[in-house]
């Protein structure tokens, strides 16, 4: 087995007995690393049958080989766990990034698994080799920026930290893991954790990283920085027009936000500009993404400091704000995210938000103090559902059914009328201490729709608050609005939201259609890509390109790299015609781990962690349900995706409606891409087989669920 890349060690923590361990990781390198090993980590000593809170429960910390070892974008932690909210209960992930990943490994360890339960609260320190858990009673209780910061000063600013809010402490359904910097791990780890009475995390590693070939590493690296990265989702294509560019933003608005005229106005020593960043020049490459901007418009500008990001990432796509506004209310005014808590903040307000200080920024503003209040909470909004089922229930006017009247009563509406931020923050407050009926939300849509007797429909219902792409808990991430059947057929996949970003890193680049066709039909295949609302029917080459992003996005989370930015699909490169290069995942695994990896030999490791992901998904669901079959419970789609856009039929440009007919084969070609049973959605026995997973055969067969 390699040992360059890899740290070579699993650190296990028992929190009954106090016991702390390492043993050797090298067995669980086929599979990779991060999701993979969890994944094993789990199916092999946590039964299915195990509910998320129970002492038994376990959940896995994983890091890849090329996380901390410079390679680009590699600054992340895959965390596994049972799912405390999806149906089924089934195998989950919680996905981090910022600088806690690449400490984790070079304190020299590969994984972290933790077990048991601690009488009292504790957090677990690691520095270097020297392992222990420390009393945390003196933080339980105090939101994540306070003990993050309680547990630096106690460790040393060499220590990145971890912690959970009240909502992980109260067992809240929805919650989080939390950096100070604002990098979330959520999908209910937090409550996973507070069922334990683990606080937290600080680590300090100074050790390194082995590489095989450092110096191939560092070509790669130049080569990757100069021909083939882009800005945040790797976006290809400058959103505001710049003289060396051939193209600009001809596909609408896209992440490579930075440009000429556009600046961090609230930068240390006044306003900076962020010009032009040429492709090649990689010392401008920072200057690409102004995701605030890209967010809400020009009026963000007004309240960007600059932009950070995680190790090893020069795309910087985290925006750090300065909210003064937010002061009169005596609210935090430092505000740091880069994804959807930032974003619909506002939603929380049905009666509409007011503009602060410019016009405009409202939403901005508001959706700042919403944000960093979940950080501090620890409260996770499954991609915008919290918002949206919160939204709803008011809008709806269903809040005066369900509430108490005393309670629906106690909520400060002065604050709501007047678009007031301290209102989002109430009930955020509410939802992770557990007050009252409302914190119903925070338990997740599935609990919701079955506490208030919502029925199917609620998943069903053509609405702009609906975006459930399954009937199991979570919405759409990216789906048909992005990639037609191909995103739709991934974002079946898990149980949360699917987090892939293979299609949509391409289809909103900004670069025109016909450039982007060309690049993707080289790599798989005539048909294989449409134009966003012009879909074709189901083809075999699209099935070929959802299996792709399906694997791919296991790679990732196993390596651990950024799916927001890899795989190097297209290029900026003018002398390219813009196509990326897909080895280049190969390439860096085979100069950092010293193991001859091909493109092929990857996707295959990638596949059996999908392999994985599938039985245990079908077992859990056996367990839960007696279902035997995937196909039309966990793959079943609602109705809203083949019923929105009346004045449409599906197919007809101009919509994202989707055909059922065609769905139904989409699966058949996928699950044989695959290697599934197409009646059922299972893998085969000769699949499972072909990826050294018979002993998951053998458990299926043992079930009564293996496809015969």
């Amino acid at each position: 087995m390699a040992t360059y890349g890899w740290a070579g060690k699993i650190l296990r923590v028992n929190l009954t007995t106090g016991k702390i361990t390492t043993e050797d990781s090298t067995r669980f390198q086929d599979y990779i690393g991060g999701m993979g090993m969890g994944y094993r980590i789990i199916y092999e000593e946590v039964p299915l049958e195990t509910k998320p809170y129970d002492e038994a429960s376990k959940f896995v910390m994983g890091v890849g080989p090329l996380t901390g070892s410079s390679v680009p974008c590699s600054g992340r932690m895959n965390i596994s766990f049972l799912s405390p909210w999806s149906k089924g209960n089934s195998i989950i992930d919680a996905h981090m990034g910022g600088h806690i990943g690449p400490r984790v490994k070079f304190a020299g360890y590969d994984a972290i698994v933790v077990e048991g339960k601690s009488s009292s609260p504790v957090y677990l320190k690691i520095d270097d080799d020297k392992v222990t858990l420390e009393d945390a009673s003196h933080i339980w209780g105090k939101g994540t920026f306070d003990a993050n910061r309680i547990m630096t000063e106690e460790n040393g600013r060499e220590f990145e930290t971890a912690a959970i809010g009240p909502a992980g402490e109260n067992l809240v359904n929805y919650s989080t893991l939390n950096t100070s910097f604002g990098n979330s791990g959520g999908g209910g780890i937090g409550a996973v954790m507070g069922s334990k009475k683990l606080k937290g995390i600080a680590v300090r590693g100074t050790g390194s990283v082995k590489v095989a070939d450092p110096q191939k590493v560092m070509e790669l690296n130049n080569y990757m920085l100069k021909d083939l990265i882009g800005a945040n989702n790797n976006h290809n294509v400058p959103a505001v027009p710049q003289s060396w560019a051939e193209y600009s933003a001809v596909g609408g608005k896209n992440r490579w936000s930075g440009g000429p005229g556009r600046q961090w106005k609230k930068a240390e020593g006044g306003p900076i500009d962020m010009g032009e960043q040429p492709c090649g020049d990689i010392n401008k490459i920072a200057y690409r993404t102004l995701k605030g901007v890209f967010d809400h418009g020009e009026v963000a500008s007004n309240y960007i400091i600059k932009q950070g990001g995680c190790t090893s990432c020069p795309i910087r796509c985290y925006t750090q704000y300065e909210m003064d506004p937010l002061a009169d209310f005596d609210l935090p005014v430092h505000v740091s995210n880069t994804c959807v808590p930032i974003l619909y903040g506002f939603m929380f307000y049905p009666s509409g938000v007011k503009d602060f200080e410019y016009e405009g920024d409202a939403s901005l503003v508001m959706s700042g103090a919403t944000s960093h209040a979940l950080d501090d909470m620890g409260l996770w909004c499954n991609y915008a559902n919290l918002y949206r089922d919160f939204n709803w229930l008011f809008v709806s006017g269903k809040a005066k059914e369900v509430l108490p009247k005393e309670e629906y009563d106690s909520l400060p509406w002065e604050w709501e009328k007047s678009g007031d931020p301290r209102w989002a923050i109430e009930i955020i407050r509410r939802i992770a201490y557990k007050e009252g009926e409302l914190a119903t939300l925070g338990e997740g849509t599935l609990a919701m729709v079955e506490k208030w007797k919502l029925g199917k429909e609620y998943f069903d219902k053509i609405d702009s608050n609906n975006t459930n792409i399954t009937y199991n808990g979570y919405p759409k991430h990216h789906a048909n609005e992005d990639s037609g059947q191909i995103g739709l057929l991934f974002n079946l996949m898990y149980n949360r939201d699917c987090m892939i970003h293979h299609l949509t890193n391409v289809e909103n680049s900004g670069a025109p259609y016909e450039v982007s066709k060309a690049t993707m039909e080289g790599f798989f295949g005539k048909g294989c890509y449409d134009n966003k609302k012009a879909y074709t029917p189901m083809n075999r080459n699209k099935a070929k390109v959802a299996k792709w992003a399906f694997n791919g996005k296991q790679f990732h989370d196993s390596a651990t790299v950024c799916n927001w930015m890899w795989p190097m699909t297209q290029s900026p490169s003018r002398e390219r015609n813009y196509v990326g290069d897909l080895n280049l995942e190969a390439d860096f695994m085979s100069a950092v781990t010293g193991v001859n990896y091909t493109r092929e030999s990857l996707e295959f490791a990638s596949e059996r962690i999908s392999q994985m992901l599938r039985v245990m998904t079908a077992i859990s669901f056996n367990i839960a349900f007696g279902d035997t079959s995937l196909r039309n419970t966990h793959d079943a789609i609602p109705n809203w995706v083949f019923e929105q856009d009346p004045d449409f039929k599906a197919f007809e440009e101009g919509t994202y409606k989707m055909d059922r007919d065609d769905m139904e084969l989409a699966k058949d070609y996928f699950y044989e891409e695959m290697g599934w049973d197409v009646k059922t959605g299972i893998p085969t026995r000769k699949t499972l087989e072909k990826f050294g997973l018979g002993d998951m055969a053998d458990d299926l067969e043992a079930r009564g669920i293996l496809p015969r």
